[in-house]
């Protein structure tokens, strides 16, 4: 049998031969700029980054200086090119969308979308697998979640804030891996005050705002934080009752500066507004919210092992009662499809891209979601991306030949990378896509 790798080498080889094949008999022809531009077939109808593309059709160009090509709206570097063909490769991350090629102000479009296949490779970003609290870069340094499940944020300069709530700290993780701490003492408790003398008790959630304020969910303190650029901790929000029972995570709405949170077992999501702490969504056992550039918030709940919606009217300044995106209500397990068809166990960390795509994380455990999960927008198409969910381990890879140990929190950056707090393993993961 031909594995997938000699079938997609022996497919390039053939499109090589037969443009070849055709540039021998090219003279050389420059496009007609008063007749059309058509497309009439690419090969191969889908493929990853890199991959050559063989476009057929007619009145193109022997002149590749002239020549533009994209797919899905993304320009693709043309390599050669002659009257009816065109060979060009296929740039990172185009999404499935139609091939076009322009010559001057004349454009030909694909009447069928190349399918793009996405590639995830997991690293680690930081980390050594031990439990410590040594600042330092990638597997020099060191993490304690002791069991405290966190969720992670990411500025657009590509620092990833992290609560580290065995060591009561929070800490950052920049582009290249570095680990410093920016705040706590690394004793429980609660003081306020300048970050290195600032106390937290098992921060489990962060957030970061336009400005570059780090706001802090505590699981056990029961408290929102705010961690200013200039390092100063102060109490954000105690609320007391529903609103801080467990603190999960938190999130801003960057239009309106609103901050929200999760208390799991408040049931529901809570906003500090006017001076009084409100509940604006009210579900049980929320356990990781996102939001979106509309203000939509999205949740995983753990004992309806599904993902929610809330729709979010700007107008009146309130959520509606949310409906289910993804998952069946209470049925457990890790099944793909479509909505309601798929399945999920005991979801946990969600995250969510500029294209309103959903990434959910598992809590692991004794549950089968050692993995991430992907909801396409639009169609709530879920697809396991990364990890083994039935399998717990460390095992750096591409797609379902990596594994994690209880990956409970998830972000994506701007590039549309993920970052995962891999809890049991100790470590900062990082998703690259390709």
């Amino acid at each position: 049998m031909i594995s997938k790798l000699n079938y997609y080498i022996l497919s390039c080889a053939v499109l090589i031969l037969l443009f070849t094949a055709c540039k021998k008999e090219d003279k050389g022809y420059a496009h007609n700029p008063s007749a059309a531009i058509t497309i009439s077939k690419f090969l191969p109808e889908q493929g990853q980054e890199g991959n050559e593309l063989l476009i057929t059709g007619s009145n193109f160009s022997s002149d590749t200086g002239q020549v533009k090509v994209s797919i899905n709206g993304i320009q693709a570097r043309v390599i050669a090119s002659n009257e009816k063909q065109i060979m060009a490769l296929v740039p990172a991350k185009t999404g499935d969308g139609p091939v076009v090629v322009t010559i001057g102000e004349q454009s030909g479009s694909s009447e069928h979308n190349f399918n793009y296949l996405f590639s995830y490779e997991v690293s680690t970003l930081a980390g050594s697998g031990n439990r410590g609290s040594d600042d330092g870069k990638g597997a020099f340094a060191s993490f304690n979640f002791n069991g405290v499940r966190g969720q992670l944020s990411v500025d657009d300069s590509l620092n990833v804030y992290v609560p580290d709530g065995g060591n009561q700290k929070i800490r950052k993780v920049s582009f290249d891996g570095t680990v410093t701490t920016i705040a706590g003492t690394g004793a429980n408790g609660y003081e306020d005050g300048k970050a290195g003398s600032a106390k937290f008790n098992n921060p489990c959630g962060t957030a970061v705002d336009a400005t570059g304020n780090i706001y802090v969910a505590e699981r056990n303190g029961r408290r929102i934080r705010r961690i200013t650029p200039d390092g100063m901790v102060s109490t954000w929000a105690y609320p007391s009752g529903n609103g801080g029972n467990e603190l999960t995570s938190v999130v801003i709405n960057k239009n309106t500066g609103a901050v929200y949170w999760s208390d799991f077992y408040g049931d529901g999501v809570y906003q500090l507004k006017n001076g009084t702490v409100q509940r604006v969504i009210n579900h049980s056992l929320p356990c990781t919210i996102a939001i979106d550039a509309q203000g939509n918030i999205y949740a995983t709940h753990y004992d309806d092992q599904a993902v929610l919606k809330y729709t979010y009217d700007a107008s009146a300044d309130k959520f509606d009662n949310g409906s289910i995106i993804a998952g069946k209500l209470r049925v457990g397990g890790c099944d793909d499809g479509i909505g309601t068809n798929a399945t999920f166990d005991r979801p946990w960390g969600i995250a969510i891209d500029s294209k309103r795509n959903l990434y959910v994380s598992g809590q692991g455990g004794g549950d089968k979601s050692n993995c991430v999960r992907m909801i396409t927008t639009g169609n709530n198409e879920v697809k396991t991306i990364a990890g083994q969910a039935a399998s717990a381990g460390f095992v750096e890879g591409m797609g379902d030949n990596a594994k994690f140990n209880r990956p409970t929190g998830v972000v994506v950056d701007k590039n549309g990378d993920m970052y995962v707090l891999d809890m049991d393993n100790n470590r900062i993961r990082k998703i690259t896509v390709r």
